[in-house]
């Protein structure tokens, strides 16, 4: 496709967007999906008395006919975090649960323990998001900063609070939720643990490319994430929040009110934001002519998003099986509900579906030339740009996508258009260790170590693959023939996946490396898939449940 025509089309579907009315969305979004490369989607529309309107449009997984209906259950990802919220505070309004005392007055937190800030951490910072936790922990679990001081969304506190709630109560978060949510609101299908009833109907999800990936059925429930539902059933659950069903009507005010303000987009609170802050479990808005609430939802290959209007009291819900799900963020609940969604689109800053890096993913089934040159010929005016980070990201894109020949072969171009920049060949460096290719990867490092000398992570791969092995333990794997990268992630190098390398010698594998006395959880990382050592009987569960080797280090 030329990249004028593109343009035209992408500009068309704006207009037929523009064009048509909110309750009308079946004559606009077949080619809204089609244009974003969003396989499927379930949509429902909600007012103060019920859900008015929910439709599945588009397929449950691509190259298969099995359309997406109201009954199609999708991840909820992030949007999990909302119903715990509702779930903690009726529990509060039971008087099981002190929104204010110290979590650790309930349960203490042996991951934490190390830091005894942790202990004026309460449910009001987890449900905010003030408790100074990273939104996931690499290694060693870590405040940021002192709990109560400022916004940063975190999963880690709700998997906090979920094990005092599971405590306290004596039951499991599915059991709390299906007594105290999914049932009184009539959410049948709906659960935090995967059930069969699931099997006859559910959603696959794809990468930007428009490829099935491996759909995760959660065998243990997390207030995280974890949530599977669809979008009638969450619908149901919007109309409870804005009409404060189930709850006190101080809780139902409380949970509506700003207990923190964010910053004007989610990684950088150096800037807050006038108009959002968070709640108890969901982000507010707060603007002239409009107080609404919302949430969205990115569990990879899922995504989703809500958005209720509190002054017009209506609002959406949308699930979609992509990894371009939130490109319509800035378009689709605006179009339904006729509210602007600039503040909240500025804050997750999600690409449009109309920029060029999800254009380009979409089109690279045409292949890497085809699909890119028009969007970085700059005799094409008015086409969208990529930059180089754009180049970068979908070559990561297509490297974890099994498609390491194309990402090579993106940035191989991407270094024509930009042939200073040091992140194409960092990446040009990284995708052909993972594709195996070690003088390619050295070459690649080599040029980017000159140009970023203090790069130290650069500097210690690059020695790895020139410079003989030194240390004083080495591991042997044998095996693993087909094994492009072999790596070995632990306790220490902060569990870093591309850190420290296993180099192949005949039949078997080899990492040798200095380490002081001492023991140490690890891991080996083979082509992307983490696994205990195979050939050391020594491991321990981490706090996240997952099995690591143990490697003992004496004198």
């Amino acid at each position: 496709m030329k990249p004028n025509l593109l343009l035209f089309l992408l500009l068309l579907i704006a207009q037929l967007v523009h064009a048509q009315k909110a309750t009308r969305p079946e004559a606009y979004l077949p080619l809204l999906l089609d244009s974003a490369g969003v396989p499927g989607l379930s949509m429902a529309v909600i007012g103060p008395k019920g859900v008015v309107w929910a439709k599945g449009f588009g397929v449950r997984e691509a190259g298969k006919p099995a359309l997406v209906d109201p009954q199609t259950v999708f991840s909820a990802a992030s949007l999990s975090k909302t119903v715990f919220a509702y779930l903690v505070l009726k529990l509060a309004d039971k008087g099981k649960i002190d929104l204010d005392r110290p979590l650790y007055q309930y349960v203490p937190y042996r991951a934490i323990e190390h830091d005894e800030r942790y202990k004026t951490i309460t449910a009001r910072m987890v449900l905010s998001h003030q408790t100074g936790f990273p939104n996931w922990r690499n290694g060693q679990l870590n405040l940021l900063f002192k709990p109560g001081r400022r916004f940063s969304y975190s999963g880690e506190g709700f998997v906090y609070l979920q094990g005092v709630v599971t405590t306290i109560t004596g039951k499991e978060l599915d059991e709390l939720a299906q007594a105290y949510v999914f049932k009184p609101l009539g959410m049948s299908r709906s659960s935090y643990r995967w059930q069969p009833a699931f099997d006859s109907n559910y959603a696959v999800p794809h990468n930007r490319f428009g490829q099935p990936t491996a759909l995760t059925r959660y065998p243990e429930a997390n207030a995280a994430y974890s949530l599977q539902t669809t979008a009638a059933d969450y619908g149901r659950f919007l109309v409870a929040l804005l009409t404060g069903e189930g709850l006190k009507p101080a809780t139902a005010q409380a949970l509506f009110k700003a207990q923190v303000s964010t910053g004007k987009t989610l990684h950088d609170t150096t800037q807050v934001s006038a108009s959002l802050g968070w709640g108890l479990g969901l982000g507010v808005v707060q603007e002239p002519g409009n107080q609404a609430f919302w949430h969205w939802g990115d569990n990879g290959d899922f995504r989703c998003f809500a958005y209720v209007s509190r002054t017009q009291k209506r609002g959406v819900v949308y699930f979609t099986n992509s990894r371009n799900g939130l490109s319509l963020l800035s378009v689709l609940p605006a179009q339904v509900l006729g509210v602007p969604m600039n503040s909240v689109a500025d804050f997750l800053a999600y690409d449009s579906y109309r920029s060029a890096p999800v254009q380009v993913s979409r089109l690279m089934k045409k292949g890497v030339p085809a699909a890119v040159s028009p969007f970085l010929n700059k005799e094409h005016a008015g086409t969208a740009m990529l930059g180089e980070i754009d180049l970068v990201d979908i070559a990561e894109h297509l490297s974890n996508s099994s498609r390491s020949n194309q990402a090579i072969e993106l940035l191989e171009l991407g270094r024509t258009y930009y042939p200073q920049s040091t992140a194409i060949l960092q990446a040009l460096a990284f995708t052909s260790l993972k594709q195996g290719d070690r003088d390619q990867a050295a070459t690649a490092l080599a040029r980017y170590v000159a140009s970023r000398p203090d790069d130290e992570a650069a500097r210690h791969l690059l020695a790895q693959l020139t410079a003989p092995a030194a240390g004083n333990v080495t591991l042997r794997l044998p095996g693993f023939p087909a094994a492009r990268l072999i790596t070995l992630a632990g306790s220490f190098n902060n569990w870093q996946p591309l850190h420290t390398l296993f180099l192949k010698e005949g039949n078997e594998w080899r990492c040798t490396l200095r380490l002081p006395t001492g023991n140490y959880a690890y891991r080996i990382v083979v082509d992307g898939n983490w696994q205990p050592d195979p050939t050391n009987p020594n491991t321990e569960k981490d706090n996240s449940g997952n099995t690591n080797s143990v490697l003992t280090v004496r004198e």
